[in-house]
């Protein structure tokens, strides 16, 4: 494929960006996406240049990753945005009120802007995401979940280097700024194109899954370090939303999807407690191996049932 005579530089950026995208798709769709990309640019400057080149390699990255509005990951990250924003914003939401107590205290004796900026920018963002998914504004989902996903790398990544990388403090941490991380990635990764517009059942939605998101926020009960590890916990926290998931490798996208939003806020805190109560990574394989296996042949059984189901439709229409 020859690129467009828009110049050596500007020539130069294209062919990188489309480096993004599939072998495959590049031969099949490479000269278009040039010829595309120099009429949009022909009367533009440096910065519309730069903007859809850009844009180019993003797409050109989800192609490649399977995250278009044609892809089935694509759907399904759809379907979870409205539901993941709204209960990662019920989470942060609650987390800080339960603890509000701590933030007077802490900012009675430090009221430095430092100390400000790192208390309020968790509720702050929170509210402003779930604001804006409520009004269907992704550009500023998008915009407050990677506030909220800096602020929990930010927490956890200081937790590892202040305790010299120690596994325990690290994964405590963890159980709270993970899902902020997840999420965050999660309703970026989401294609654009599919995601809901503004309704009153997005709205209710929305709201219902913030207030889901606070209880299980509350339900984890991060400040108990002696928090026990019991069988109902796990079901209702790990297993079942689990299985939710393979609802989807049948077709049926909507009780994945509730089982991804659910798993992004409690997985990190049911692995964290899983591996703390088998104390150790030794006692914990020959309980996690076969686990692993049995979920691995559930998940296999529900996809080829569903692909039998499938052919049995079509068959049945001819």
């Amino acid at each position: 494929m020859s690129a467009p005579a828009i110049g050596a530089g500007p020539s130069v950026a294209l062919r990188t960006a489309l480096r993004f995208y599939p072998e495959r798709y590049r031969r099949e769709r490479g000269e278009e996406l040039a010829e595309v990309f120099a009429d949009t640019t022909a009367e533009g400057g440096r910065l519309a240049v730069t903007r859809e080149l850009l844009g180019l390699a993003v797409y050109g990255l989800r192609v490649r990753l399977g995250l278009t509005g044609a892809s089935p990951a694509g759907r399904l990250l759809a379907l979870v945005a409205p539901m993941l924003a709204g209960a990662v914003a019920g989470a942060a939401l609650v987390a800080w009120v339960t603890t509000a107590d701590r933030v007077a205290n802490r900012l009675s004796w430090d009221g430095s802007y430092g100390t400000y900026a790192e208390l309020l920018s968790r509720p702050v963002a929170a509210a402003l995401l779930l604001v804006a998914v409520l009004l269907g504004r992704w550009t500023a989902v998008r915009g407050s979940a990677l506030v909220l996903g800096a602020v929990g790398l930010y927490e956890l990544v200081e937790a590892v280097w202040v305790s010299s990388f120690d596994a325990w403090w690290s994964g405590y941490i963890g159980m709270a700024s993970l899902p902020l991380v997840l999420a965050a990635l999660l309703l970026a990764a989401a294609p654009t194109d599919l995601l809901a517009r503004p309704t009153w059942r997005v709205g209710g939605l929305v709201l219902a899954s913030a207030v889901v998101g606070g209880l299980l926020e509350t339900a984890q009960n991060w400040d108990d370090t002696t928090f026990p590890l019991d069988l109902p916990w796990v079901v209702a926290m790990l297993v079942l939303p689990l299985l939710l998931t393979f609802a989807g490798l049948r077709g049926r996208a909507a009780p994945a999807a509730a089982g991804v939003a659910v798993l992004v806020l409690t997985g990190p805190g049911c692995l964290f407690n899983i591996w703390r109560e088998s104390r150790g990574l030794s006692h914990l394989l020959p309980v996690a191996a076969p686990t692993v296996a049995l979920l691995v042949l559930v998940a296999v059984v529900v996809h080829r049932s569903g692909r039998r189901e499938a052919v049995g439709v079509v068959h049945g229409a001819a």
